[in-house]
């Protein structure tokens, strides 16, 4: 297998090259020129939104699925799979090229806001959603689904649309309260114009599996109509995770609190060798590794060494006050990293000194 040089690597390579010296060993015979570091921007089609706001835009959808996979279940009463499938910036023109030419489409008021959003259901699962809601559940193999839907079907699959818009109001609702209603419903892609073909819009789509049989819903937001809210989307998103952090550390805290533990204290200790335990009799005294008068003493949680004591009385009860907590561990750590710094300094004089005796040689040559 080929070994492939890092960017590091090649720009040393580079370094080399230029500055007239040789590469041993080296497969490169010939440096065309260094890889440019630059980003292609298209004028044409400007980034209106950043990052964090599609990040935020795309957790909000997300969260929508979860009622809406449980709501398109119970209306066709079969499991059903919907997922994210992705979520995109265009031109509107792009979009219109983006779906099929002949498909389900729905425009919705967004009151109090200014404009419209397209809803798209394209032939490969709006058939198959008619199909379920009639009860046949099997789309006719002879049918041709690229074909405009009649009359009935519109009015049958408009079930779906109202129970996805529910689910689209109850997203929004947290944000903005906003007024979805179906305005318009058209088969073909090229009569809804809710704006300019070079508008940016923001796309999501969603993948709808039934039966193994899959589609996508498309989502069309034109960003000129709610660039107002993706800064109250990015705070309602972002706040909502600190809060789920901050209410699971709490969850974590209380269910830790109830949990009981073994605490120990050991004033002291003693090592003794197997045949002096096998020995031991009547009226021998093992002495111990500390003053008789030393009052500290070491506690234990659980088996493991936690904090250092002294020992007394409160209150007529025996007991010990903490005096300091051993973080047995991080010490170890520290003292590893001491030991690794010892050594490469001793290293580096063995280095200096070896380098001084080779000076000193070639003078006294």
């Amino acid at each position: 297998m080929a070994e492939f040089l890092s960017q590091d690597e090649i720009d040393a390579l580079l370094d080399i090259a230029e500055q007239g010296e040789d590469i041993d060993n080296s497969p490169i015979e010939k440096v065309i020129s260094k890889e440019k570091n630059y980003s292609i921007y298209d004028f044409k089609k400007p980034n209106r939104i950043t990052a964090d706001q599609l990040k935020a835009f795309s957790a909000m959808h997300d969260k929508m699925l979860r009622d809406f996979v449980t709501d398109l279940s119970s209306m066709l009463r079969k499991i059903v799979d919907v997922k994210l499938y992705s979520i995109e910036q265009m031109t509107y023109g792009e979009f219109i090229l983006s779906i099929p030419q002949i498909t389900s489409l729905n425009t919705l008021s967004i009151k109090p806001l200014e404009g419209r959003i397209v809803i798209e259901c394209n032939p490969a699962i709006s058939h198959k959603i008619i199909a379920e809601l009639l009860g046949s559940g099997a789309v006719n193999t002879s049918d041709n689904i690229d074909r405009e839907l009649t009359e009935i079907e519109i009015e049958i699959l408009e079930h779906f649309y109202k129970m996805f818009i529910k689910n689209l109001y109850k997203t929004w609702h947290d944000v903005s309260t906003l007024n979805f209603k179906i305005e318009s419903r058209d088969t073909n892609a090229n009569a809804i114009q809710i704006v300019s073909d070079h508008e940016i819009v923001l796309l999501v789509v969603l993948e709808i599996t039934i039966d193994e049989e899959s589609g996508f819903l498309s989502i069309c937001y034109p960003i000129s109509y709610f660039e107002p809210l993706l800064n109250k989307i990015v705070e309602k998103i972002f706040s909502e995770g600190r809060n789920r952090k901050t209410s699971r550390k709490r969850d974590i805290k209380t269910l830790i609190s109830g949990a009981r533990m073994k605490v120990e204290s050991i004033m002291a200790e003693t090592e003794l060798t197997a045949y002096e335990i096998m020995h031991l009799k009547e009226n021998d005294v093992i002495v111990f590794n500390k003053n008789a008068t030393s009052s500290t003493a070491t506690i234990y949680i659980n088996k493991k060494e936690k904090f250092s004591s002294i020992s007394g009385i409160s209150n007529n009860r025996k007991a010990i006050q903490i005096r300091a907590n051993l973080d047995r561990e991080k010490q170890e750590t520290l003292d590893a990293l001491r030991m690794m710094r010892e050594e490469r300094e001793l290293k580096a004089k063995e280095a200096s000194e070896n380098i001084r005796k080779l000076l000193n040689q070639k003078d006294g040559r």
